[in-house]
């Protein structure tokens, strides 16, 4: 894992993370890596949230009383942040997975993000993948959309990443672009433009997720 930093037992469901910013491009690009536990802190979950031995993935679990997830360690200036992420299987409407940057706990009411979540699913039911920009708390401006993902997500891992410059924003789904958010001057300050950490998450949004 590796960028420029500026500054229980699950009963249904789980989720296998595994984490790289800029690991895709490390090899290439010769940048030094980092552990789960130099990159990242346990944000909460109790036990749902279990280390690999090798420290190069995580295990998100959801279970009746909790669901769990992390943070960076370092806040970001603007980057490239993927993750290869299996989702979990069976019947899962109602649980919310996201990758995300956010920095929503400095800045409560101007913050800014930009959000993988996957909404669960009903068995035999296509899956669908949400994308969310936010920027200086707007909600006016390059919110939700969502996409049906021609692929089965819990067969295996597949890589979802986020391209953030000043510039533009762009999201890939292995390595193909799905969307990009262009900085316009009709945007103002509504463009992400503060440094943000990097969360995972799972918890459940059955109040709203999915067919409700």
């Amino acid at each position: 894992m590796a960028a420029a930093p500026r500054t229980a037992t699950a009963t249904a469901t789980a989720v296998l993370l595994v984490l790289s910013c800029m690991v895709a491009a490390a090899a290439a690009l010769n940048l030094t890596t980092l552990s789960f536990d130099d990159g990242f802190s346990h944000l909460f979950g109790n036990e749902n949230l279990i280390r690999s031995p090798d420290g190069r993935s995580a295990r998100l679990t959801l279970d009746r009383y909790s669901g769990s997830g992390f943070i960076s360690n370092d806040l970001y200036d603007h980057g490239f942040f993927s993750a290869s992420i299996k989702l979990p299987s069976d019947y899962s409407a109602g649980v919310v997975v996201a990758f995300y940057t956010s920095n929503g706990d400095v800045f409560q009411k101007t913050h800014d993000e930009l959000d993988f979540e996957f909404l669960g699913n009903i068995r035999g039911k296509d899956w669908r993948i949400q994308t969310n920009v936010y920027g200086n708390g707007s909600t006016s401006r390059g919110r939700e959309e969502r996409y049906f993902l021609p692929f089965d997500p819990t067969a295996e891992a597949h890589r979802y990443s986020i391209l953030w410059t000043s510039d533009h924003i762009i999201f890939y789904i292995d390595d193909t672009p799905i969307r990009e958010v262009v900085r316009s001057d009709a945007m103002g300050g509504d463009y992400p433009s503060k440094p943000m950490s990097i969360y995972a998450t799972i918890w459940d949004g059955s109040t709203w997720a999915t067919a409700n």
